[in-house]
């Protein structure tokens, strides 16, 4: 008997899988106000229940499928660990059940960015590739589907990983860490432990060499390493410098120049380099990398240009979700603007994390700060002392305050640091309402 706890986007797919293998399942979601008639209508052989738990369900419960965004450590699911029970996430039954290589890639930041590149690349040169995970489609409906995949190409978040026990991946990644979802985990170590189990059964660790964390690979795994340095021997991907050009390479082997790369800020040649090295088993010729590193535009949400209006640029990176991902954004567009500045819109569930990092680079390259959302006091108390700093309520009228604040040759650039459920559906909505507020502005 499984139980399905979290009944949204994923534990909807794990339904669809579970149902499709005609397995006896149980379905439970912790908020009240959900309205459970579609999905009893939809599946009339799964018991559902909402809100509280049913007691009498341990007894009946063989394996728990737990959706990424249900906290571990919650009180209720203890039963079950005491009685046994196997506590999984959906990628963990994916695992089960797929044949097909596997290339898995996680990381603090810059994880959506690798993984859409990677596929790319592979669908440029013709594999057919799933593309899953904690981006696009849930792996669940990829093994629905009526493709027979080469590769799965998967984005794995931490609480995906909490729960995976026996994903066997052909190369994988963690492709930075920095503070983050605190408020699920009991601090730093226990986090970076979590991101590391995506090396512990993998046929190739790709590592990346100026991160200061410390990663956790088996010893017997093969491992290469990527950097902006030059690569110090052949299991290296740097960039080498031909006749005062930059050159994107693995040991001496020249790949292509960095200046034909259409995004070219460092965090960019860092993804490119992880996505090459993950993709080297399989045959991916030079002409089609060229090609697709040249198009690849990035994604929406992460440091997408919105619009320019009086001079002022504005730019979306609703994406940046943790101090890491603003860090990179900041100190990115901040360089290539100089003398201009940036204004700098941040704030929503700080996650536990500590704001201060950022007080540095923001004295250097921003003009002001407004801080909005949940968690905009704790802003405020990290960055006031360093630079001007305003508090708003909300993301509406952070942008109208932008508009009066910057100066021509500006960049208002949203960048949160933060989580968005405080005020939003997601990261999603707060990008698209942040650019239907800029263009609501009056010229």
């Amino acid at each position: 008997m499984y139980l399905v706890i979290g009944l949204g986007i994923t534990g909807q797919s794990v339904l669809r899988y579970l149902t499709h293998n005609n397995e006896a399942i149980l379905a439970y979601d912790t908020r009240e106000e959900l309205d459970l008639a579609p999905l009893e209508q939809a599946y009339p052989n799964v018991k559902f229940a909402k809100s509280r738990l049913p007691s009498t369900w341990v007894a009946k419960t063989t394996v728990v499928v737990i959706s990424p965004g249900i906290d571990l450590r919650q009180p209720w699911l203890q039963p079950f660990r005491q009685k046994g029970v196997d506590i999984i996430g959906d990628i963990e039954l994916f695992a089960r059940a797929t044949r097909a290589p596997v290339l898995g890639i996680t990381g603090s930041n810059g994880k959506s960015s690798v993984t859409s590149l990677t596929a790319q690349l592979l669908k440029q040169a013709g594999y057919v590739v799933g593309l899953g995970g904690n981006i696009g489609q849930p792996v669940l409906d990829l093994l629905l589907d009526d493709n027979t995949y080469d590769v799965f190409v998967l984005e794995l978040s931490s609480f995906q990983l909490d729960t995976t026990y026996s994903l066997q991946t052909c190369a994988a990644t963690v492709l930075n860490i920095c503070e983050d979802h605190l408020d699920r985990y009991e601090g730093m170590s226990a986090y970076i432990e979590s991101k590391n189990r995506v090396y512990q059964d993998t046929e190739l660790a790709i590592i990346p060499l100026e991160e200061p964390t410390q990663f956790w690979v088996p010893k017997q795994t093969p491992k290469q390493f990527f950097g902006l340095g030059a690569p110090q021997s052949e299991d290296e991907w740097g960039l080498l410098d031909l006749q005062g050009q930059d050159w994107l390479a693995r040991g001496n082997q020249m790949i292509m120049p960095v200046q034909d790369l259409t995004l070219r800020a460092p965090h960019n040649l860092l993804n490119a380099l992880a996505s090459l090295a993950l993709i080297q088993s399989f045959d991916v010729s030079l002409p089609v990398i060229r090609q697709v590193l040249a198009e690849f535009t990035g994604l929406p949400h992460r440091t997408e240009w919105v619009a320019e209006r009086n001079q002022v640029t504005w730019i979306n990176d609703s994406k940046g979700t943790n101090v890491g991902a603003t860090l990179t954004a900041i100190n990115s567009i901040g360089a290539s603007i100089k003398p201009s500045k940036l204004v700098v819109l941040a704030g929503g569930d700080a996650k536990g994390a500590d704001m201060l990092p950022l007080a540095q680079p923001l004295a250097e390259f921003a003009r002001t700060a407004i801080v909005f959302g949940r968690d905009a006091a704790q802003l405020y108390q990290a960055w006031s002392a360093h630079l001007p700093c305003h508090h708003v309520e909300t993301l509406e009228q952070a942008v109208q305050l932008a508009a009066k604040l910057a100066q021509a040759g500006d960049r208002v650039l949203l960048s949160p640091a933060c989580a968005s459920l405080d005020q939003f559906d997601n990261y999603q909505h707060r990008g698209r309402h942040f650019a239907a507020c800029v263009a609501a502005l009056e010229n």
